[in-house]
């Protein structure tokens, strides 16, 4: 069975999950937890890190706007599942 593929959004997501699970998280531990190429994810966290959503200062960490993006995608997300349940139970 085929797996979707993620979005852009949703694949930030995943990462700045991985990111907040474990303290000083390498790249490769990133990778195998979000499962994704090692190539494309050194280039989304070269975008995060140019919108400020993650800061890599040695080791990786998540900003002040990506805790707020974690946050409110996290809500998003909940909302839909909410609103799927209540559609197919009518």
């Amino acid at each position: 069975m085929a797996r979707e593929k993620r979005t852009r959004i949703q694949l930030y997501f995943d990462i700045i999950s991985a990111i907040i699970q474990e303290e000083d998280i390498s790249p490769t531990r990133i990778q195998f937890k979000c499962n994704t190429s090692y190539d494309k994810l050194m280039k989304y966290l070269e975008e995060m890190q140019k919108r400020e959503i993650i800061a890599r200062n040695g080791s990786i960490g998540v900003t002040d706007k990506g805790k707020k993006f974690h946050t409110d995608y996290s809500k998003i997300n909940d909302l839909i599942s909410e609103i799927s349940k209540t559609i197919t139970e009518e």
